[in-house]
């Protein structure tokens, strides 16, 4: 069953991820073809390179790490509607969380990919309001007092959301926070986050191994 399931999420990911693709590129296909409107290809080629050689590390790095709590459906679902980080995965681990079932397992990723879905749907059912006519709110929520928090739901959203792992795994946690934290203290949070694709996968084969050492340790006591 568990195969099964497996199989079906998979399949079902992959059409669906190759259908959002494709509509996607249909805007600049429309616009090129059917308007005429002649587009410079060594340009696009050029332009094109430059934000793949940023991008593809951070997309590949970013859903191994997102893959362990969201599972397949989850990361499938989430890349296609986006909005992960301040969305999707909180919305997930609360969901988890709520439902008192482990990430990884099979009832975790039915949660998730639950939560995610209608995670999607209410930030497409608001953006839809908002659109209507509640954009005279956007100048309130500008104001000098406000900003602020708005600039920082990100780290507001990750810490809530973070504290309940770090907890449990104290020993695991405190590399890669100790490391990150030197980081950014040392090359200032502009270059980390410039040059994140390269710092991510390196902390992150320092936690694995950390928790290898620990893992051993706790062998050897036993």
């Amino acid at each position: 069953m568990n195969n099964n399931f497996d199989i079906s999420v998979n399949r079902l990911g992959r059409t669906s991820s190759i259908v959002a693709l494709a509509m996607m590129s249909m805007p600049p296909i429309y616009v090129t073809w059917a308007m005429g409107i002649h587009i410079d290809t060594g340009n696009v080629l050029a332009a094109l390179f430059n934000v793949a050689a940023v991008f593809i590390p951070i997309c590949v790095i970013e859903n191994i790490s997102y893959y362990p709590i969201l599972g397949a459906g989850g990361v499938y679902l989430s890349c296609i509607t986006g909005n992960i980080m301040n969305m999707k995965l909180p919305a997930a681990v609360s969901g988890m969380t709520i439902a008192g079932v482990e990430p990884g397992s099979q009832e975790g990723e039915v949660i998730s990919i639950l939560c995610v879905a209608m995670s999607s749907i209410a930030t497409a059912a608001i953006l839809f309001i908002g659109m209507l006519g509640i954009g005279f709110l956007v100048p309130y929520l500008q104001t000098p007092l406000l900003k602020p928090g708005f600039d920082n739901i990100m780290p507001a959203l990750m810490g809530a959301l973070s504290i309940p792992f770090f907890l449990k795994n104290i020993k695991l946690s405190v590399t890669p926070i100790a490391v990150s934290l030197i980081l950014c203290l040392a090359l200032g949070p502009t270059t980390v986050q410039r040059n994140q694709s390269y710092i991510m996968p390196c902390v992150m084969l320092l936690s694995v191994a950390v928790a290898y050492v620990v893992h051993k340790q706790k062998e050897e006591k036993k």
